[in-house]
Parts: C-alpha cells; sequence; structure tokens
C-alpha cells in the first residue's frame, strides 16, 4: 500500500475546506435572498409562501404574503390538507360596526355544522373567510382591534389594498349605494378574491361571495350545494336590469363553480382595470365593467367570457331574500339566505333554524340549462 506525501494531504485537505466555505457562502446567500422576498417584515410563523406551492415564481407571491400575513402558517398548512367542497368569501371594513357583525355571524351561522372554524381546526365542508382593505380612519393601516381579531380567529384575509371611505347615508343592514368609490372598492375586494382562493385553494370545487349583514342556513345551503354540478355553476338570486343584456345573482350570496371563477378573473380588462386608481375622470372605464356594482361586474364578466356555457342555478325570493327595505320578506321554513339584517336578527334567525341540522336538499327543475329551486 502506497502512503500518500505530506504535501498531497494537505493539498486534499485545502480543497475539502474551500468546496465547505463555498457551500456556506451559497447557502447563506440563498438563505438572504429567499428571507428578502417572502419576509417582507412579516412574523416569522406567518411568511407562507402559498402562491409558489401552486404557481412555482409567480408574481403574485407578494400579495398573496401580504393577505394572509396575520394566519399562521399552521393554519395555511392545515387548509392546504383539507378537501373543501366550498370557501366563502365576506368583504368587509376594518370599523367598530363591521367588527361587530362579523362577531354576530361567527357566533351565530358559522357556528352551524360543515363550517370549518380555528374551534374545530378547520374541519368542515365550508370554509368562510373575511376580506377586507386598508381603511383610510387608520392612516391605510390595519387597527390594533384587526389585529386582536385576526389572532383570535385566523380567518381574516388583509387585501393589500386601500379601501374607501363613503359618500351616502346608506347604513349598515339597509339598502341602497355607498358612493361610486366604496362600491368600486368593494369590486375589487370581490375580484381579489375570487383571484386568492383559486391559488389558495386549487382543489376547491365552489367559491362564493357573501355579506356580513346576512344570516346563512349552511345545513339547508350545502345540502343543496352537494346537488349541484361541479362545472358551470352560476348560483343565487337573478337579476336583469333595464338595457342589461345579462343576468346576475345578488351580491349577499352568490357562488360560482371553479372553473367559472378561473373564466371571471381572467377577463383582461377587468386584470387590468381593478389595479387603476379611481378618479372621476376615469369613471366611465369602471362603468363600462359595472364596476360601480360588484355582482353586476360578476354577471358582466360572465356573460362576456362564457356566453351559454354557463349553468344558471336559480332561486326563488322565498329562499332568498331581503328581511326588510323595498325586497323585504318574512322569514319562513323556505328562507336559506336572509339579507338586510339588524344585529338584534342574527340571535333570532339562529334559534328559529339552529337545530335543523341535516334537511333533505330542495327539489328543483331544469329548464333550458337552467336550474331553479323550488320554494
Amino acid at each position: 500500500m502506497v502512503t500518500p506525501s505530506p504535501r498531497k494531504v494537505v493539498i486534499v485537505t485545502s480543497l475539502c475546506l474551500v468546496i465547505l466555505v463555498l457551500q456556506a457562502f451559497i447557502g447563506h446567500r440563498y438563505y438572504d435572498a429567499r428571507t428578502a422576498v417572502t419576509s417582507s417584515g412579516y412574523p416569522s410563523d406567518t411568511s407562507l409562501n402559498v402562491t409558489a406551492a401552486v404557481k412555482p415564481h409567480s408574481p403574485d407571491v407578494t400579495a398573496d404574503n401580504e393577505s394572509l400575513r396575520y394566519i399562521p402558517h399552521s393554519t395555511i398548512q392545515t387548509w392546504r390538507e383539507r378537501d373543501y367542497l366550498i370557501v366563502f368569501g365576506i368583504p368587509s371594513v376594518d370599523i367598530d360596526e363591521r367588527r361587530r357583525r362579523r362577531y354576530l355571524q361567527r357566533t351565530t351561522c358559522w357556528q352551524f355544522s360543515g363550517v370549518a372554524r380555528r374551534a374545530n381546526n378547520f374541519t368542515g365542508a365550508m370554509l368562510v373567510l373575511y376580506v377586507l382593505a386598508r381603511h383610510p380612519s387608520h392612516g391605510y393601516k390595519y387597527s390594533e382591534s384587526l389585529l386582536e381579531e385576526t389572532d383570535e380567529y385566523h380567518d381574516v384575509v388583509t387585501l393589500p389594498m386601500n379601501d374607501a371611505l363613503p359618500t351616502t347615508n346608506k347604513t349598515i343592514g339597509g339598502g341602497g349605494f355607498w358612493g361610486t368609490e366604496a362600491e368600486i372598492s368593494m369590486s375589487r375586494k370581490t375580484y381579489f378574491w375570487f383571484e386568492l382562493a383559486l391559488r389558495v385553494f386549487p382543489n376547491v370545487n365552489y367559491i362564493s361571495k357573501g355579506d356580513d349583514d346576512m344570516f346563512l342556513r349552511v345545513p339547508q345551503f350545502l345540502a343543496d350545494l352537494r346537488t349541484l354540478p361541479r362545472r358551470g355553476t352560476y348560483w343565487g338570486r337573478f337579476w336583469t336590469e333595464k338595457n342589461k343584456p345579462f343576468s346576475h345573482a345578488s351580491g349577499y350570496c352568490m357562488t360560482l363553480g371553479k372553473d367559472n371563477a378561473e373564466q371571471f378573473v381572467s377577463y383582461t380588462p377587468l386584470q387590468r382595470l381593478v389595479y387603476t386608481p379611481y378618479s372621476k375622470e376615469e369613471e366611465a372605464k369602471f362603468f363600462s365593467l359595472n364596476m360601480q356594482h360588484e355582482d353586476m361586474m360578476v354577471g358582466y364578466v360572465l356573460h362576456k367570457v362564457m356566453g351559454n356555457n354557463i349553468t344558471f342555478v336559480s332561486e326563488p325570493p322565498c329562499r332568498f331574500h331581503d328581511i326588510r327595505g323595498y325586497y323585504g320578506r318574512n322569514v319562513t321554513s323556505s328562507s336559506v339566505v336572509m339579507h338586510h339584517i339588524k344585529e338584534k336578527d342574527y340571535e333570532k334567525l339562529m334559534n328559529i333554524f339552529g337545530n335543523d341540522t341535516a334537511p333533505p336538499a330542495k327539489a328543483y327543475k331544469v329548464i333550458n340549462n337552467r336550474i331553479e329551486f323550488e320554494c
């Protein structure tokens, strides 16, 4: 056996040390670069690059990280392990009156079996998330009260966009119009909700948008949903406005099949406009896509991109309805979604429907590719 010379041993040892130093340097540089992209000052527990898991190197990574910055990594991991039938987004506002509404929904209709929430480790067919923007009353930052709320419930999406103040006398739980800029802000929230939901929940079957002044009979809603087709579905209480060539589902509870949601967020004119700051001079552009009403915007875009390939699932006013105002109706055993409710109504409605935990699916008829539920 030949013994290596001392000189060769020194050379080999030196090369090994050089390689180790290079590996350490490269690893450190990689860590620094990755931290700069993903942390952005967020708590280390919440920096989860969700988009990259679905679409590697996506430009949406930063937006998703901000939208989910207050939801712990462990919670998002749990979501990804679940097979939710539907994710339900509710645009809301970072003010005390709306915070109260979120609390009332969480403590009444989101207590139904089937709703995934922190208290049950997010187990259920339906996950409900609140969708907020930075409010001007807090200097376009999220308030301390909201941060406490998110820490308690882990169900608040904080979009990287600014909210707008109302310019009318409309009140929470009532009908009317909040003002053009505020309504366009709601349309932006709606668009970004569908876009985010598709990335974070790539295997979900349906995506809904609702309001925080409505009460949902979740067991009946889910029983009916399970009877619907997975593709092409556009479900809600439909309206057709005068001189409008399309129908739209009321924004207080509208549900899209995943394929419809994908078509909606892919509409190029809308993709551009949601990033355009509102101004009076640009108002006509927003009106051209019906962005002054978020529900009409969704109906218009689906009409443009889907044509006759939509399966409308139409609800009668006995099931999806306001309980106050011009279109208000009495609550009955047929009621599923009740809108324009006051704070005192949440508990009353839970007392009425709280024991109805396993209802049968409601019958419907099919007419020319249109599903119509019966009372």
